[in-house]
C-alpha cells in the first residue's frame, strides 16, 4: 500500500507475484514525478542565479576592465553596487503581490511561464544596457520574476508530490536556489558580467520549454471545475491503480468558495501566517544571507590568501550539500525535528565562532573579521607580519562558517518556504503564502542593511553571538508554535 498526493490513502497494486514489481513500478513512477518537479524547480534555479549575480558583478568590475559589452566605461557608485542586490528584493514584493491572484486565475503553469519570460527580459537588459542605471532598472525586473516564481513554483511542487515523499520532492525545488547560485559563481569565476548574464539566460529558456510539457496542478484543475483533467493528471502522477476518487474528494473537502482575501482573516489562517512570518524573520537574522550576499567582499576585505571567488563557490557548495541532507530527513523525522536540528547546528557553530573571535581579539587587540583566521590571511594592521603563520587554531572560523551555512540549508532556510505552502489549501495558498514571503523580503533587506551598523555596535564577536542567540530562540519557537505537516494532506 502507498500513500500519495494531497488526498486520502490510496493503494497501488500490480498483477505480479511478490513485492519486487510493485517497488520497481513505484520507483519508476516517482522518478517521473520527480522529473516533472525538477523541471518546475528550474524556476528556483533562476532565482539563485539572480541572487548571487551582484557578487559576480562586483568581482568583475573590480578585477577586470570597468567596461560594458560595447567597450564603453561603466561608471557606478558604491551605493549603486549595493542596489544591484537590493533591487531584486524590492522588485520581488510587487512580483509576489501581482502573481498571487494570477496564480489562482491563470494557473500555476501559465504563471510560471510568464515569470520565465520576465526573467529572460531581465537578464537581456542586464547584459545589453550600457549604463549602470539601466542595469539597475532591469535588476528590478528580475525581482518581479523572483517574486512570481517564489509563489508559483513552491505551490506547484507541493500540489504535485505524493504525500509520503512530499518533503523530498519539495527539496528538489528548494535546493534549486543553491544550484543556481553555484552555476553563476562558477561561470563568473573568469567571465565578464554580461557573459554571465547571457549564460544565465539559458536557465529561463530551458524552464519555459520544459513547462510546455508539464500538466497543471490537479487540485487547481478540480477547483476550477475541470474534474476529468484533474483525474487524468492524478492517474499519471499516482498510478493506474491509485484511489483517485479519494484524493479528489479530499480536495473538495479542504477547499471552499467565496472571497479569497476574506479567507485570509480566518483565525487558523492568521495563525499559520504569523508562524511562518516569524520563521522567515528568524531565518534571515541568523546571518546566513549576510555571508551569501557579501561572500566575495568578506574574503577580499579580510586579506585572505585564498581567492575570494573560490571562497564564494566553496560556501555555496556547502549549502548544496546541507540541502541535500534534507532529502533523507523531511519525510523520516519531519519538518519540525529537522528545523530544530538545523537551528541547533547553527547555534553551536556560531557560538563557537563568537567565542573564538572574542578570545582572539582579547589576545591580539584587533577586530579583524574571523574569516581572516579561517583562511590563513594576514592582518593589515597590528596583527600578523608577512610570512608568519595564521592565528592558533585558525581553521576553526572556516569550519564554523561552513557548518553554519550547511545547517541553514538543511532546514532553517527551506522549511519556512515549505510550510508557507503546506499550511494552506489550494484555494487560498498563493495569496496566503505571499504574506509571509513579503515579510521575508523585508527581513532579508533589513538584515543586509543592518550588518555594518550591527558589526560596529556589537563588534564582530557580539554580532556572531547575536546570530547564535537568534538560532537559540528558534528552537523553543519551533517546539511550541510550529505544526508538523509530514504525512498530512494539504488539499
Amino acid at each position: 500500500m502507498e500513500t500519495a498526493g494531497g488526498g486520502g490513502e490510496i493503494t497501488e497494486c500490480h498483477l505480479a507475484v511478490g513485492g519486487a514489481t510493485v517497488d520497481l513500478n513505484r520507483r519508476k513512477r516517482l522518478l517521473k514525478q520527480g522529473f516533472k518537479i525538477f523541471i518546475a524547480s528550474l524556476g528556483t534555479w533562476i532565482m539563485g542565479t539572480m541572487f548571487v549575480w551582484p557578487s559576480v558583478l562586483a568581482q568583475d568590475l573590480s578585477s577586470q576592465s570597468n567596461t560594458t559589452i560595447y567597450g564603453t566605461l561603466l561608471q557606478y557608485s558604491s551605493t549603486q553596487m549595493d542596489m544591484a542586490g537590493s533591487l531584486v528584493s524590492l522588485g520581488s514584493l510587487p512580483g509576489a503581490w501581482i502573481s498571487a491572484p494570477l496564480v489562482l486565475r491563470l494557473g500555476r503553469r501559465i504563471s510560471m511561464i510568464i515569470a520565465g519570460i520576465i526573467a529572460l527580459i531581465g537578464w537581456l537588459g542586464v547584459a545589453l544596457l550600457p549604463t549602470f542605471t539601466g542595469i539597475l532598472v532591469f535588476r528590478f525586473v528580475c525581482g518581479l520574476a523572483v517574486g512570481s516564481l517564489t509563489i508559483s513554483v513552491n505551490a506547484y511542487g507541493v500540489e504535485m508530490a505524493d504525500l509520503d515523499v512530499r518533503g523530498a520532492m519539495i527539496m528538489i525545488v528548494n535546493i534549486g536556489v543553491n544550484c543556481g547560485q553555484v552555476v553563476t559563481a562558477l561561470v563568473g569565476y573568469d567571465a565578464r558580467y554580461y557573459i554571465v548574464a547571457f549564460v544565465d539566460m539559458l536557465v529561463p529558456l530551458l524552464f519555459i520549454l520544459g513547462l510546455t510539457s508539464l500538466p497543471e496542478s490537479p487540485s487547481l484543475l478540480l477547483l476550477k471545475g475541470r474534474e476529468e483533467e484533474a483525474r487524468a493528471v492524478l492517474v499519471n502522477l499516482r498510478g493506474q491503480h491509485a484511489n483517485i476518487d479519494a484524493e479528489l474528494q479530499s480536495y473538495r473537502e479542504m477547499n471552499t468558495t467565496g472571497s479569497t482575501w476574506r479567507g485570509l482573516l480566518h483565525p487558523d489562517i492568521i495563525k499559520s501566517i504569523l508562524v511562518t512570518s516569524v520563521l522567515f524573520i528568524l531565518m534571515y537574522f541568523t546571518g546566513y544571507m549576510v555571508i551569501n550576499a557579501n561572500a566575495s567582499r568578506i574574503f577580499a576585505d579580510s586579506g585572505s590568501t585564498i581567492d575570494e571567488k573560490l571562497c564564494t563557490i566553496i560556501i555555496l557548495l556547502v549549502q548544496v550539500c546541507g540541502g541535500a541532507s534534507s532529502f533523507f530527513l523531511l519525510d523520516r523525522i519531519g519538518r519540525k525535528k529537522t528545523l530544530i536540528i538545523s537551528f541547533c547546528i547553527m547555534c553551536i557553530s556560531l557560538t563557537t565562532l563568537a567565542i573564538y573571535e572574542g578570545v582572539i581579539q582579547d589576545s591580539a587587540g584587533d577586530v579583524t573579521d574571523a574569516v581572516t583566521y579561517a583562511t590563513g590571511g594576514y592582518l593589515e594592521e597590528g596583527g600578523l607580519e608577512e610570512g608568519n603563520t595564521s592565528r592558533p587554531y585558525g581553521w576553526i572560523p572556516l569550519v564554523c562558517l561552513m557548518v553554519s551555512q550547511a545547517g541553514v540549508a538543511m532546514g532553517v532556510n527551506p522549511i519556512p518556504y515549505i510550510l508557507s505552502n503546506e499550511y494552506f489549501p489550494t484555494w487560498i495558498r498563493a495569496q496566503a503564502a505571499s504574506v509571509p514571503f513579503s515579510v521575508a523580503t523585508l527581513a532579508s533587506f533589513a538584515s543586509l542593511q543592518l550588518y555594518t551598523p550591527m558589526r560596529n555596535g556589537l563588534t564582530q564577536p557580539g554580532l556572531y553571538g547575536f546570530y547564535a542567540a537568534v538560532c537559540a530562540l528558534g528552537v523553543p519557537f519551533t517546539v511550541f508554535f510550529v505544526r508538523e505537516t509530514m504525512g498530512e494532506k494539504v488539499g
